[in-house]
């Protein structure tokens, strides 16, 4: 598995009129390019604080992300994370 940076630009709550809901995005943004062949991107549970629930969604041009996660994670607009990713053969 490679690894890529990005920076976190938000940290909300899925559906805020819920107040039952405890899913939250993380979106962030690559400091580098995404390989074009790059599949199923996971964040550590360790360095993002929470559960991931599913792969990781890619903007449509391949340089933002978005993380859903179980609950609220501690990371904060700015702060940088590593990714994981696998390179489809």
């Amino acid at each position: 598995m490679k690894t890529i940076e990005a920076r976190i630009t938000t940290n909300i709550k899925e559906d805020p009129s819920i107040e039952q809901c405890d899913i939250w995005n993380i979106q962030a943004t690559f400091l580098d390019p995404l390989p074009s062949d790059a599949i199923r991107i996971i964040a550590d549970p360790i360095e993002i604080g929470v559960k991931q629930l599913e792969s990781a969604r890619m903007d449509k041009t391949r340089t933002a992300i978005t993380i859903r996660t179980q609950q609220k994670s501690r990371l904060q607009p700015g702060e940088m994370i590593h990714l994981g990713f696998e390179q489809d053969s």
